[in-house]
């Protein structure tokens, strides 16, 4: 694995604000640890502000303490849980690296409880990344039979330190919302802390916004002050990937992304197709480098399955034909019946109603599209497949 993505997470020097953040966290598990009701720290932040930064140095201190026999930590059994095999790959990777840490510190949700369970310990401390990402409902597939790991972990831990950003729930498997979290969290000493400033896109204020509007729908015109970032309507996919063909020979870190909803023209082949473009989706690989960072990967299409958490220099994005655009709304809105993916989409018992339902089929597909319009740190080209909505783009 090359120095990127492990540099962008265990920065050399953390900002004053995220100091500050630092020594409140430890603050409220200090006073945890010795509580007798389970303490929940929640690290509320967008994409980009800076949240698997703060939980990696809050983790390094936790062990650092823990393995030293020396400070408030001393003798503490600590985890950190991650929902995503892309990032638990990184975590993994970064623990060969720096000596408090080791690679068993880097855990599945499903593993750690049932690890505990096995064990029959109470964690200590337990931190969570993504935890957006964390399942709401059983899913036996990966066996895990209680109804939401969250609350199995809480009732595991002394302590819990959880991120979310609700604008990042694109799963009924995952559907979280603050009111469900406050439910799960109700017996619990919970503390919310919000990150806010935007670490990763390098951009203008409008520019920032602009890019937040786009990821609820809005078609509002490009500002004229980027602030220097990079922002490219293209009417062709196959363009589009030649301009970050060369942003990678550039800088690295360049790749293209698309969301769900093309058709498989045949059964042994799942690829993005629109004009001259025909790539391969990206496939799960147990490989300890990232998919980003693999130079095959540069001729395969990511999702939000590989590049969710991470930072990329130049994303460029495809928008699959269940994007369409609205002429009434003059916005972007989804059409359900095009979401290829269906596990998107999988029915729950506790969501019922046919309104709640469709709500939820948007939003879930609208997230993916913020999810992926924010992975760029320096440009984001896009393009779609509906041929309304492309025509509207270029109009931007």
């Amino acid at each position: 694995m090359t120095n990127t993505i492990f540099e962008k997470f265990n920065v050399a020097e953390l900002t004053t604000q995220q100091v500050k953040d630092l020594k409140e966290l430890e603050s409220f598990i200090q006073t945890g640890l010795k509580a007798k009701k389970t303490h929940v720290a929640v690290v509320e932040g967008a994409a980009g502000t800076g949240k698997s930064v703060l939980l990696t140095a809050l983790f390094r201190k936790l062990q650092s303490s823990a393995r030293s026999n020396a400070g408030a930590y001393t003798n503490t059994k600590n985890y950190f849980a991650v929902n995503h095999p892309e990032l638990l790959k990184v975590y993994q990777e970064m623990s060969m690296r720096i000596p408090e840490l080791r690679q068993k510190d880097y855990v599945r949700p499903t593993s750690l409880i049932n690890q505990l369970d096995k064990t029959n310990e109470i964690a200590d401390v337990v931190v969570i990344d993504e935890g957006h990402l964390l399942l709401s409902k059983s899913e036996p597939y990966i066996k895990f039979m209680q109804d939401n790991q969250l609350a199995e972990i809480v009732k595991r831990a002394k302590v819990v330190v959880v991120v979310f950003d609700f604008k990042q729930v694109m799963q009924s498997k995952m559907m979280w919302s603050p009111e469900l979290l406050r439910a799960q969290l109700n017996d619990t000493n919970v503390k919310t802390f919000k990150l806010g400033y935007q670490h990763r896109v390098q951009g203008s204020v409008a520019l920032n916004t602009w890019l937040t509007q786009l990821g609820n729908g809005e078609l509002r015109p490009i500002p004229n002050d980027l602030g220097g970032y990079d922002v490219r309507m293209y009417n062709r996919a196959d363009e589009l990937f030649k301009q970050i063909q060369a942003r990678d020979a550039e800088l690295g870190l360049s790749r293209v992304v698309a969301t769900t909803g093309f058709v498989r023209r045949h059964a042994d082949e799942h690829n993005v197709y629109m004009d001259g473009f025909d790539l391969p989706w990206d496939e799960y690989d147990p490989q300890k480098t990232p998919w980003a960072e693999r130079p095959e990967s540069l001729h395969e299409v990511g999702s939000i399955y590989t590049v969710q958490g991470f930072d990329l220099n130049y994303v460029g994005v495809i928008l699959s034909p269940a994007y369409e655009y609205d002429d009434v709304s003059d916005s972007i809105v989804i059409n359900p019946d095009k979401v290829t993916h269906r596990e998107i989409y999988k029915r729950r018992n506790d969501v019922t109603n046919p309104a709640d339902i469709a709500r939820l089929e948007q939003a879930y597909m609208m997230n993916a599209l913020h999810v992926l319009v924010t992975r760029g740190i320096h440009g984001m080209y896009l393009t779609a497949a509906d041929p309304k909505l492309r025509e509207r783009l270029l109009k931007l």
